[in-house]
């Protein structure tokens, strides 16, 4: 199941850290959407994969059916059409986040990704991560050869050299041969690390949801 939890801190000092698997959500004959918002974000151009569902016999091969690391769900993304941005996720209400005392950004630390089937001559996979902490984005990409292959775990600071911290994007594609054609992918346990907003800016939150509460009572 996903996990998602809070230390038990302050205010101030609160982090939670969303760790998912996907494996909470229902498919129907393999496949579902992913709910929005799903534990603070929202996935575009992404679905939700059961690659061991009897629905889906003959339409998966059969080196793909581990692309769920944690069984029995991952998440199955491409662009939307040639040519357009990637698949991507975001935080989907910055509100909701800053009323739960969390700021509308976050740390990417860890996630696994294949390309599906073999493509030759290979598959080169991008991950941006757009972020407040600097003008441009994160970038990191990583060159599958042709071949089947295991889920690759990204580490994202170990990798890159650098944490990717303050994101509120994260942008992913496939790109596979010499004419850089969109190719399916599979994505899943992905990590990343919310942080409590500072005491003084979740006061006010709190405050202003006091006086709205005041407010609507003294209107009836």
């Amino acid at each position: 199941m996903a996990l998602y939890h809070s230390a038990h801190l302050p205010l101030r000092q609160r982090q939670s850290i969303f760790d998912s698997p996907f494996d909470d959500i229902d498919t129907v004959n393999g496949l579902a959407r992913v709910p929005s918002p799903y534990h603070h974000l929202s996935f575009s151009s992404y679905s939700v994969l059961t690659p061991r569902d009897p629905a889906l016999d003959g339409m998966i091969s059969e080196h793909d059916l581990n692309c769920a690391v944690s069984s029995p769900n991952a998440l199955i993304g491409s662009r939307p059409m040639e040519n357009a941005d990637g698949a991507y996720f975001d935080v989907a209400n910055a509100t909701s986040m800053a009323e739960e005392g969390l700021q509308p950004y976050f740390t990417l630390k860890s996630f696994y990704i294949k390309p599906m089937d073999a493509p030759v001559p290979g598959t080169k996979v991008f991950v941006k991560g757009y972020t407040k902490a600097r003008k441009g984005p994160y970038v990191w990409h990583v060159d599958f050869p042709s071949g089947f292959h295991l889920p690759f775990l990204v580490k994202m600071e170990e990798y890159s050299g650098e944490e990717w911290k303050e994101i509120y994007t994260v942008e992913i594609t496939a790109d596979f041969g010499y004419d850089d054609l969109d190719w399916e992918f599979c994505v899943d346990d992905i990590e990343l690390q919310f942080f409590a907003l500072p005491e003084d800016e979740s006061e006010s939150h709190s405050n202003s949801g006091s006086q709205s509460v005041l407010e609507d009572r003294a209107q009836r």
